[in-house]
């Protein structure tokens, strides 16, 4: 699923795994509005996080319980902790074969974080 993201979405999808599978949209968006090599657009992170749904539609077994669970009144972003474990282990996959990842829109190899 991770190859099948755009290269912004495998980066939002990364910080909050790397956060321990829960985190506030507005913990996800100062990150990456200041961050070095990838930032996003502040107006841009919820269609990130929208898109990693989609694709999991898209690619994921039928009738599967989403990735990404999200609390709206808490602007909260959870990962089930047996899922953050198969995440950490395929971006490790992603970072030792990026030849795997879908490429960035102008066709680069995507930045790793």
């Amino acid at each position: 699923m991770i190859a099948s993201l755009t290269p912004g979405a495998r980066a939002v999808l990364r910080r909050i795994v790397e956060m321990g599978g829960t985190a506030t949209y507005d913990e996800v968006q100062q990150h990456f509005a200041d961050h070095p090599t990838a930032p996003i657009p502040r107006g841009k992170i919820g269609g990130s996080l929208t898109s990693v749904k989609a694709v999991q539609r898209r690619v994921g077994p039928a009738g599967a319980d989403h990735l990404l669970q999200r609390d709206e009144r808490a602007r909260l972003h959870h990962i089930e902790r047996v899922s953050v474990e198969g995440l950490i282990r395929a971006f490790a996959l992603a970072d030792s074969r990026p030849d795997l990842m879908r490429r960035a829109p102008d066709g680069q190899e995507p930045s790793p974080l």
